[in-house]
């Protein structure tokens, strides 16, 4: 009789788990060569989520883990070979994680975690892309990543975020774009045509506003948003320019626009209410406003 207590005692923990995660549906479809399709509900409180995932072709890798998670949907989506799709949300309602890869090994990370109502987007077509988006203790946030191309990457971190949005399109050849946001109403959107261009956004407060446009090869933009509504607009078009926008303050407006080669632009504003525009065609311009 003793020796059966422990056994009893493992089931009744299993009934007790499988009772705690209900609802939940799980589809895959696989079509190819040694693709491998992972999906896992089981965790307590786990109750009416979803996870679809569609493999066709070879070698391809599907991970989605929900946890804690309700009224929460993962699709996965990978035509090619040896793409890596990875997905987990804990802890949240409503959310919605989609990754579509077409092409060869690209990798997309994605997470959501104490987050509501926010959703996960990535799209990756061509060769070696990498894309990374996390949202954690937020409410209706969205992460948006496209990238058409090969050895592009691009990250999208939001944390304790409301209402925000982030944007990445990448078209080229090793682009790298990173957005960072945490506060209220926040919007980011990096558009990059190109080779080895940079982008980078940080945003911390409410309602700011970051728009990097960058078309060529080897340029560098920087938008920094620190209190609230702040707009900061930069566009790059030709070769290794080179931009940075800081802001530190309430309503201010920046904009910087360059057309050629290596011309360098800095705006710095610590204050409310000002306003900066540098506008560079041609070659090794350098211009630097403080305000």
């Amino acid at each position: 009789m003793k020796t059966l207590a422990p056994i009893a005692a493992a089931v009744l923990f299993a009934l007790s788990g499988t009772a705690l995660a209900a609802g939940n549906t799980t589809n895959v479809v696989q079509s190819g060569t040694g693709n491998s399709a992972d999906a896992d509900q089981t965790a307590p409180n786990t109750v009416n989520n979803t996870i679809n995932q569609d493999q066709d072709g070879f070698y391809n890798r599907g991970k989605a883990i929900q946890n804690g998670e309700r009224n929460s949907t993962i699709f996965q989506d990978q035509t090619g070979a040896l793409n890596r799709a990875f997905s987990r949300q804990s802890y949240g309602v409503g959310n919605l994680s989609t990754t579509f890869q077409l092409g060869d090994a690209n990798s997309s990370y994605s997470v959501q975690k104490v987050e509501r109502n926010s959703s996960i987007v990535t799209v990756q077509v061509g060769l070696k892309n990498y894309a990374n988006a996390v949202q954690s203790h937020g409410v209706n946030n969205t992460s948006d990543i496209l990238q058409d191309g090969s050895f592009n990457t691009a990250s999208v971190m939001q944390l304790l975020s409301q209402s925000s949005s982030a944007s990445i399109l990448q078209d080229g050849f090793a682009n790298n774009a990173d957005a960072w946001q945490s506060g209220r109403a926040h919007r980011s959107d990096i558009q990059q045509d190109g080779e080895l261009n940079d982008a980078d956004t940080r945003q911390l407060g409410a309602g700011n506003d970051a728009v990097i446009l960058q078309d060529g090869i080897g340029n560098e933009g920087d938008v920094s948003q620190a209190g609230r509504n702040n707009l900061g607009f930069m566009e790059q078009s030709g070769l290794g320019n080179d931009a940075y926008i800081g802001q530190v303050g309430n309503g201010n407006q920046a904009q910087t626009s360059q057309i050629g080669l290596f011309n360098n632009a800095l705006v710095g504003q610590f204050g409310n209410n000002e306003n900066a525009a540098v506008f560079q065609n041609g070659a090794g311009n350098n211009a630097v406003v403080f305000q």
